[in-house]
């Protein structure tokens, strides 16, 4: 019954840090998931705003519809936005599975992704899983919530400003997915540079070798060797493009 009686007291107030939560929910890693159901998403939103009403400033109801339709667009936006710039992370981890995989030729081995509802190849697919467990096993789970609770902080309720900044903060996530997609690839692109390389001389100095079939098997093997060389590293190299996110998601909001 109090509960009843508090979320009625804080109506406004609650309705603008549930339609933000949930914004967040829905686009971020991990929560925003497909395959968790929707009765878990929408209680762990309504969890998460019960507890952070308090710590947010009173604001009334706007007076107008057409305002409060502005002011439920704008924690819409701001919610997707915050979310939408961890998950640029891990669409970068998976595109440089991807190119790995179309690069050692194993591009049409692909899978159903549950998570997105789309296809993706299954390099990429484990290159993102492991980088989901890194972000769980450094509580980027719990990292997210501190963000939301941060951008009450910085940005109230009626404060959004989609500022030149905050466009630029926003573009600069999305030109990281390209960054880490070359840069979590590159060992397994440049080795096989020189494959093909020392393929091509071997084809022309003895022709009779059949190199299109020698050539399939020796990338995919350097392939999947390099990948194995390389993953003492992978989680250092994760670590840091998390680190970086999280500087980056803290100043849009910052700017926003």
């Amino acid at each position: 019954m109090e509960l009843i009686q508090f979320i009625l007291a804080n109506s406004s107030t609650f309705l603008f840090v549930l339609t933000r939560t949930g914004a967040i929910i829905f686009t971020a890693p991990i929560f925003g998931a497909v395959n968790i159901p929707m009765q878990v998403k929408l209680g762990l939103i309504f969890l998460i705003a019960l507890i952070l009403t308090p710590l947010t400033p009173y604001v009334p109801a706007p007076p107008t519809l057409p305002a409060f339709v502005l002011s439920v667009g704008a924690e819409i936006m701001t919610g997707a936005l915050i979310g939408l710039a961890v998950k640029f992370i891990f669409t970068g981890i998976e595109f440089a599975g991807q190119i790995a995989s179309f690069q050692m030729g194993i591009g049409m081995a692909s899978a159903y992704d549950p998570i997105n509802s789309a296809q993706a190849t299954v390099l990429g697919k484990m290159m993102s899983v492991l980088a989901l467990l890194i972000f769980l096993s450094v509580n980027g789970h719990l990292m997210v919530i501190i963000a939301l609770k941060k951008s009450f902080e910085a940005i109230p309720p009626y404060g959004f400003h989609l500022s030149g900044a905050a466009l630029e903060g926003l573009v600069t996530f999305s030109k990281e997915v390209f960054i880490l997609a070359l840069k979590f690839s590159a060992p397994v692109v440049a080795i096989l540079i020189f494959v093909n390389i020392a393929l091509g001389i071997m084809a022309r100095s003895v022709p009779q070798l059949n190199m299109f079939v020698i050539g399939f098997a020796v990338t995919i093997a350097v392939g999947f060797v390099m990948i194995m060389v390389s993953l003492p590293v992978f989680e250092t190299a994760v670590l840091a493009a998390f680190e970086r996110m999280w500087q980056g998601v803290f100043s849009l909001i910052e700017v926003m």
